[in-house]
């Protein structure tokens, strides 16, 4: 009676409550009943097929593929623009996107312009928003290495800007006042590899991390209520103006979140596991609509001044370096005349042995 044990199996099965699971490596915070790689928005190396293609993605623009390292959006160069698309949009609710990236130059300072990563409506559209079209429709999160104009906050800047299609990014002044979140992080020389870490889940939350001071130490740069994401293309794009970098894409791993269904009270349970008591004073319309109130970006821009650094702590910094620097060439000199006096006495004594 094998098939009466099958089925004695497969009621005990169904009997087990599902427990979430833990997500690879990138965010072992994040709990899901499920979580699926999207083959169709991950890349890695060697990126491109023996015709130099890629099944699913499309680059463009200044772009080159090093097939071994990276794929370089702009060299360190003036003036270029390159873009990297996925050929089909992300079909989940919910998603989380990892990159792992790199901005290098050898400008010490003056580096520019940046690049950015899009969840859009539309895709592989070259333009003056670093590297993509103007008036897109959807989110981009801009990581922005060049001041054009004084701001307070500190560059390097990291900003979230969501565009119906009907706003003009505004280039001269960083899109400041367009963002609906921002912070200030280190992107070029670090001493881990630079990675973020987007996560988006409908109707409660998206989130972005970045990895640039330890390996698989992720600082929350902002996480706030989602944006209305309709099955947007995945883009990454950079560009370059008067100051430049090199732009580099290394990897992409893309999963897609599954939940089982949840409630409206499930919802508002996550949202209050997520925020605490800011989701108490929303209304159903804020998180409807994806956008914050004042007392929202009040307390996202007071977090992002706390991860700042002080003007007292740049002080002494420059202090410490300015006196490490001083014994370092001290050191150096005191070595190279103590060197000098030394060659010259083993001279003076050679010399008086030679005419002896």
């Amino acid at each position: 009676m094998w098939w009466e044990l099958t089925v004695v199996v497969l009621c005990a099965l169904a009997a087990v409550p599902t427990q979430a699971v833990r997500s690879s490596g990138a965010n072992p915070e994040l709990s899901a009943d499920t979580i699926v790689p999207m083959r169709t928005h991950s890349l890695f190396s060697p990126f491109v097929d023996s015709s130099l293609q890629n099944k699913y993605w499309d680059f463009g623009g200044d772009t080159i593929i090093d097939t071994n390292r990276y794929v370089r959006l702009t060299q360190d160069r003036t003036g270029e623009r390159g873009w990297l698309w996925t050929r089909t949009p992300i079909e989940a609710n919910d998603f989380e996107i990892t990159a792992e990236f790199s901005v290098k130059g050898e400008r010490r300072m003056n580096s520019g312009d940046g690049f950015a990563l899009w969840l859009t409506s539309t895709r592989a559209k070259d333009g003056p928003v670093f590297g993509n079209q103007d008036y897109f429709k959807g989110l981009g999160i801009m990581f922005d290495t060049y001041p054009n104009t004084p701001h307070r906050s500190v560059f390097p800047r990291i900003s979230a800007v969501f565009n119906s299609g009907d706003m003009s990014y505004d280039m001269a002044h960083d899109g400041e006042g367009q963002d609906i979140a921002m912070c200030s992080e280190q992107l070029r020389k670090t001493d881990v590899e630079t990675r973020l870490r987007f996560t988006y889940v409908r109707d409660v939350y998206m989130e972005l991390a970045i990895q640039n001071r330890k390996w698989n130490d992720w600082t929350v740069c902002f996480r706030i209520p989602p944006v209305d994401l309709d099955k947007p293309y995945l883009g990454f794009s950079a560009s370059t103006g008067s100051v430049s970098d090199s732009h580099n894409i290394v990897s992409v791993w893309t999963n897609s979140l599954v939940y089982h269904s949840r409630s409206a009270a499930d919802l508002e349970r996550e949202r209050q596991h997520i925020f605490g008591d800011t989701a108490k004073t929303q209304t159903n319309n804020w998180w409807n609509t994806g956008t914050s109130d004042s007392s929202w970006n009040s307390k996202e821009q007071s977090q992002a001044d706390l991860r700042r650094p002080s003007v007292l702590h740049r002080l002494f910094s420059a202090i410490y370096r300015l006196i490490k620097w001083t014994l370092i060439i001290a050191m150096l000199l005191a070595a190279g005349y103590f060197g000098y006096q030394y060659y010259t006495k083993r001279t003076r004594r050679h010399t008086r042995r030679t005419l002896a």
